[in-house]
C-alpha cells in the first residue's frame, strides 16, 4: 500500500472513528482467524556450542509452524503450533554460558519451549529454510551486541542501567479504559447486604491502585460455588495483572470465560488485560487478535487511540518492531490531540536514546522536555522528565544532568523511577566534582556536598574529596556548617572506615576549635568504641587525650595515653607525651613520668624552635628522677633544660640544682648555684628564697607557691 496514500486515509478515517479499519489497513489479516495448520511432532533436540554461540536445533516431522517471543526476565519462548512431542525433560538439567534449562511445556495443542538466556547483550536468531523439517537457534554474546557509540568516560554504569531500564522495564499496560464499578442493583442480585460492601469496597482498592488488598477479598470471592464467582473471577484476573503475576492472570481468566464469556462487552478493560495476558504468556498470535477486535469494536470512543498504542506495545516487547514502529509513527503524526500521540512520541523517542551522541542529543532532549512539561498525563509526565534526565547522564554536562536528576527526584517524590535516579546521582555528583577546578569556587564545592549529602556514596570513595571540602569551608570561615554536615554524613550506612576516620576527626578538630569541647570528646569516644581497630585509633586518642587534659582529666589521660610508652610506639602527636607525663606524675608514677616528659624532650630537640612546654617537661621530668633518688640524672635534666626555657624561668632551675646538690651532699656546688641566683637572677621571689638559704645554710625546699 502506498504510504502517502495511508496517510491521506488516516487523516480522513480517524475523525470518524474508523480505527478498525486503520488496523486493517496497517495490518492485514490481524483480526482474521489463524490458520489450519497439519499437526506436526517434534522428534528430537540437538545441542552445540559453535565458538562463543550455542546452537539449538529441533527436528520435526514436518516443517514447523511457530513464533518466538522475548518473555520478561532474559527468556525466551518458542511455539510450535498443533504440535505434540516429547517434553525432553533430560535438557531441563542443561546450561552453559549463554543459555540455562530447556523447558518443554504442552499448551493446548501447542509445543512450548523455553529457556533462559544471559543478561547483558546475549542476543538470539532464528535459523529456518522454507520446506526444512527443522529449526535451529542460535544464542550468544556476539548477536546481542549493539551498534552503539562510545560511553562517555564514567558515565558506564548509567549507560548500562538505561540499556537495562529500556530492554527490562515492561510495567502493566494501562488501556485508559475507564473504570466501570459494579452496579449496586446487579450485585444485590448476586449478594447480601453485607457482602456486597465488601466487595465493592475491594473494587474501590482496584480503582485506586490498593492491588495486594484487593486481590486478596477477590480471591475468597471466587472460591466461592455461587453466582457471583464469574465476576469475581474478572476482578481477581484483573488485580492479578496489574500485580504483574501474568500467568496467574491468564489462567484465571480462562477460568472465568468460560464461566461467562459475555463480561467483555460490561468491561472492556477487561478483554484488554486480557489479551495482553495472553501476549505475555507467548501467544503472540492470540493476544494481537483479542487486542484487534476490541481496537475495531471501540473504534468510536475518545481511548481508542490509546488502544493502538497499547497493542503497539505488546507488539515491540514481542519482538515485532516493524509492526510496533510503524503504528507509533502513525499515530504520532496523525493523531493531533490526547494521551496516544504523546505516548507514541515518546516510544519514538526512547528508540533513538541509547543511540544519540553528545552531538546530536538535544534535539531527542527537546522531545522529552516538550512532552514533560506539556503531557496531560501525569505518569507520561514522570517518565518524560525522567528520561530527559537520563538522556543528559549520558550525554550531558555532569553539572546539567545532576539538576534534571534533583528536578525530577524533587517533583515526583514517589516516582516510579525514582529507586533509578539514587545511582544516577551518585555517579553524576563524582563526574560534576571531577569535573572542575573547585580551589577558586569554595561555595560551589560546599554546595555541590551539602545539596548532596544523600548520593555521595562514590564521592566519598574519590582520594582527596573530603579533605577538599574540609578545606572549601575553611576558606569562607564556615566551621558550624561543615560540622553539621559531617554529622549527618556519618550517619549513611556507605560512609567507609577511612571516611568515617577522616569525618570524625575533622568533626572533633573543628569542634575543639569552636572552643566545643564536650562535644569533641564524644565525637572522639563514640568513634573509638566503634572502631576500635581502626587505623586511625592513635590519632584519635591522642586528640582526645588532649581534650581529656584540657579538661583537667588526668586518669582518662592515663588511660588513653599509656600505651605510648610501650616498645616500638611513637606519638604521631609529640606533645602527647607531655599531657601523659603530667598525668603520670600527679599520680606519683615517677619512671614513667620521667620515661614520657624525655621521650617528649627527645621529640621536638630538632625543631629550632622550641615549643612553650618543653622547659616544664625538663623540670618534671627532673622532679621525677630526683623523687627516685637519681639525683645525678635529674642534675643532667635540669642543666639540659636550663639551656631551653627562657631567660625568667632560669632562676628556677638553679634553685632546684641547688636542691639536688644539697640533696646529693654537693654542699659546696648548692651554694653556688643560689649565690648565682642572689648575683644575677632577675626573679625576686627566687632571689630572695636563695639568700635565704645561705643565711640559714639549710637550704630549705622549694615553697609551696612554685610548685610546678
Amino acid at each position: 500500500m502506498n504510504a502517502t496514500w495511508s496517510r491521506a486515509m488516516l487523516k480522513t478515517m480517524v475523525p470518524i472513528g474508523c480505527l478498525a479499519l486503520v488496523v486493517a489497513l496497517l495490518f492485514p489479516g490481524i483480526v482474521s482467524a489463524a490458520p489450519d495448520v497439519s499437526a506436526n511432532r517434534i522428534l528430537r533436540v540437538e545441542i552445540k556450542n559453535i565458538k562463543q554461540l550455542t546452537r539449538i536445533t529441533l527436528s520435526c516431522e514436518a516443517e514447523p509452524r511457530y513464533t518466538v517471543t522475548a518473555l520478561p526476565g532474559d527468556r525466551v519462548r518458542i511455539r510450535f503450533s498443533n504440535t505434540d512431542g516429547p517434553l525432553f525433560k533430560a535438557k531441563r538439567r542443561y546450561s552453559d554460558s549463554n543459555i540455562g534449562g530447556l523447558v518443554f511445556r504442552r499448551s493446548a495443542g501447542d509445543m512450548l519451549l523455553t529457556f533462559a538466556v544471559a543478561p547483558q547483550r546475549v542476543g538470539w536468531r532464528v535459523v529456518h529454510a522454507s520446506g526444512v523439517a527443522a529449526l535451529s537457534i542460535d544464542i550468544g554474546p556476539k548477536l546481542g551486541e549493539q551498534n552503539l557509540p562510545p560511553v562517555l568516560p564514567g558515565r558506564e554504569r548509567i549507560r548500562s542501567g538505561a540499556e537495562k531500564l529500556l530492554k527490562d522495564f515492561d510495567p502493566p499496560l494501562k488501556p485508559e479504559i475507564p473504570f466501570v464499578p459494579t452496579d449496586r442493583q446487579v450485585l444485590s442480585t448476586l449478594l447480601g447486604a453485607e457482602d456486597q460492601n465488601v466487595f465493592l469496597t475491594a473494587e474501590s482498592a482496584l480503582y485506586k491502585g490498593q492491588l495486594t488488598a484487593a486481590e486478596e477479598v477477590f480471591q475468597q470471592f471466587a472460591a466461592r460455588q455461587g453466582p457471583v464467582r464469574p465476576l469475581a473471577l474478572y476482578r481477581l484476573a484483573e488485580a492479578q495483572y496489574r500485580l504483574q503475576k501474568y500467568a496467574q492472570s491468564l489462567a484465571t481468566f480462562r477460568e472465568a470465560v468460560q464461566l461467562w464469556d459475555a463480561f467483555f462487552s460490561l468491561n472492556p478493560a477487561a478483554m484488554f488485560y486480557y489479551g495482553d495476558s495472553i501476549a505475555r504468556n507467548g501467544d503472540l498470535p492470540g493476544g494481537r487478535q483479542l487486542l484487534a477486535r476490541l481496537i475495531a469494536t471501540h473504534a468510536d470512543k475518545k481511548y481508542a487511540p490509546v488502544l493502538l498504542v497499547r497493542m503497539a506495545d505488546v507488539l515491540a516487547r514481542q519482538g515485532h518492531d516493524a509492526e510496533a514502529w510503524a503504528i507509533y509513527r502513525t499515530v504520532a503524526t496523525e493523531f493531533r490531540e490526547g494521551k496516544a500521540p504523546q505516548i507514541a512520541r515518546i516510544k519514538l523517542a526512547d528508540r533513538e536514546l541509547l543511540h544519540s551522541t553528545p552531538d546530536n542529543y538535544r534535539t531527542l532532549a527537546a522531545v522529552y522536555r516538550t512532552l514533560a512539561e506539556t503531557a496531560a498525563d501525569y505518569d507520561l509526565r514522570e517518565e518524560a522528565a525522567f528520561k530527559h534526565a537520563l538522556l543528559e547522564a549520558v550525554n550531558g554536562p555532569p553539572d546539567s544532568a545532576l539538576e534534571l536528576v534533583k528536578r525530577y527526584q524533587k517533583r515526583f517524590p514517589k516516582g516510579v523511577f525514582l529507586p533509578i535516579t539514587k545511582d544516577m546521582r551518585e555517579d553524576l555528583v563524582l563526574l560534576s566534582y571531577r569535573a572542575k577546578k573547585w580551589d577558586n569556587d569554595p561555595p560551589g564545592l560546599i554546595s555541590l556536598a551539602s545539596d548532596n549529602q544523600e548520593f555521595l556514596a562514590l564521592a566519598s570513595g574519590y582520594p582527596g574529596f573530603f579533605p577538599a571540602v574540609t578545606e572549601a569551608f575553611a576558606k569562607i570561615g564556615r566551621p558550624l556548617d561543615l560540622i553539621a554536615l559531617y554529622v549527618n554524613i556519618l550517619q549513611r550506612p556507605w560512609v567507609g572506615r577511612d571516611s568515617q576516620a577522616y569525618l570524625t576527626l575533622e568533626i572533633a578538630d573543628q569542634a575543639e576549635l569552636l572552643g566545643d569541647d564536650r562535644m569533641a570528646r564524644k565525637t572522639l569516644e563514640s568513634f573509638l568504641r566503634r572502631n576500635p581497630d581502626h587505623p586511625k585509633v592513635q590519632e584519635a586518642r591522642e586528640k582526645l587525650g588532649a581534650l581529656l587534659y584540657r579538661a583537667k582529666d588526668l586518669t582518662g589521660v592515663r588511660a588513653q595515653l599509656a600505651w605510648l610508652l610501650a616498645k616500638d610506639t611513637k606519638a604521631a602527636r609529640p606533645i602527647s607525651y607531655y599531657y601523659l607525663g603530667r598525668a603520670l606524675w600527679e599520680s606519683k608514677q615517677y619512671a614513667q613520668a620521667a620515661l614520657a616528659m624525655e621521650t617528649y624532650a627527645a621529640a621536638v630537640r630538632a625543631e629550632k624552635e622550641q615549643p612553650p612546654l618543653v622547659g616544664d617537661a625538663y623540670y618534671i621530668a627532673a622532679l621525677s628522677e630526683q623523687a627516685q633518688g637519681r639525683l645525678s640524672k635529674a642534675a643532667s635534666l635540669l642543666q639540659e633544660g636550663m639551656n631551653k626555657v627562657a631567660p625568667e624561668r632560669r632562676d628556677q632551675f638553679l634553685y632546684k640544682l641547688g636542691e639536688v646538690a644539697l640533696q646529693d651532699n654537693r654542699v659546696q656546688q648548692a651554694r653556688e648555684f643560689f649565690e648565682q641566683i642572689v648575683r644575677s637572677g632577675t626573679d625576686s621571689d627566687w632571689r630572695r628564697l636563695a639568700r635565704q638559704a645561705l643565711l640559714d645554710r639549710r637550704f630549705p625546699s622549694e615553697p609551696q607557691s612554685k610548685k610546678p
